[in-house]
């Protein structure tokens, strides 16, 4: 009872904020090209929801295999880094310097290298993701080596059985928790990343939809960005509670 009544006091709230908002628009006039109705943006979700499906699926589709690889990448830099001291300390420190790199200003130049398809903007999900990833997960294998080493050695463990079952277990939670952070935020690079040359996907549809004073459809497209964002983080929090359940548990 009370998991629904948490779900439904905030939905209640911006439903109301949103009812509110309609009628003042209606009674101060503002130009629906500024500020559109809510009743207008809930309209063209479903006047145009084929074509907003389509451009959803592009983004969708980028963003996906943007983030297959940039966890595959992750985990292949973390394994490394975690069995060579001499690939530690050279990939760790670009890594940190990464952190402050804004990625979208190399999308002009992806766009040069790899043209206006998909292939652009799986590399920048891939760069943004890849490397939060992969620097939250070598240092918790490294921290639980240094804690469980001793162990490791006293019990006669391989190598192998260790990593599995004592040092990856360790550095779950917080490869879940850098992997919900690069999720909310990289589909909407991805969209952004469409806006500076794209065939299709949602960063299109904003840029055609502003090029026709058309808001209603700008703000429509941005919904479709923040419900697939918060989706997203929300299934790598319920994957989180089922794969590292033993942490789920002590709460």
């Amino acid at each position: 009872m009370f998991r629904i009544f948490k779900w439904f006091l905030p939905v209640f709230f911006g439903l109301l904020l949103l009812f509110i908002l309609e009628l003042i628009l209606q009674k101060t006039n503002v130009p629906n090209y500024i500020i559109p109705l809510p009743s207008q943006v809930i309209d063209v979700l479903l006047s145009d929801w084929e074509t907003i499906l389509q451009n959803s699926y592009t983004t969708l589709t980028e963003w996906l295999i943007g983030i297959i690889l940039a966890i595959l990448l992750g985990l292949f830099l973390s394994i490394c880094s975690f069995n060579s001291k001499l690939f530690h300390s050279i990939i760790s420190p670009l890594l940190i310097i990464s952190q402050s790199i804004p990625y979208l200003v190399f999308t002009p130049i992806l766009m040069i290298w790899f043209g206006l398809g998909i292939a652009p903007k799986v590399i920048l999900v891939v760069l943004t993701c890849s490397f939060p990833i992969s620097l939250v997960l070598q240092n918790d294998l490294l921290e639980a080596k240094k804690e469980y080493h001793l162990v490791v050695e006293m019990l006669y463990i391989k190598p192998v059985n260790a990593f599995i079952h004592i040092y990856l277990p360790y550095a779950l939670p917080g490869f879940f928790n850098a992997l919900k952070i690069s999720v909310s935020y990289s589909f909407g690079s991805a969209a952004l990343a469409e806006l500076m040359g794209s065939e299709s996907g949602l960063g299109v549809y904003l840029l055609r939809s502003q090029a026709t004073y058309r808001t209603d459809k700008m703000i429509a497209a941005v919904l479709i960005i923040v419900i697939i964002s918060i989706t997203s983080t929300s299934l790598v929090s319920l994957i989180r509670k089922k794969v590292v359940f033993w942490k789920t548990a002590k709460h």
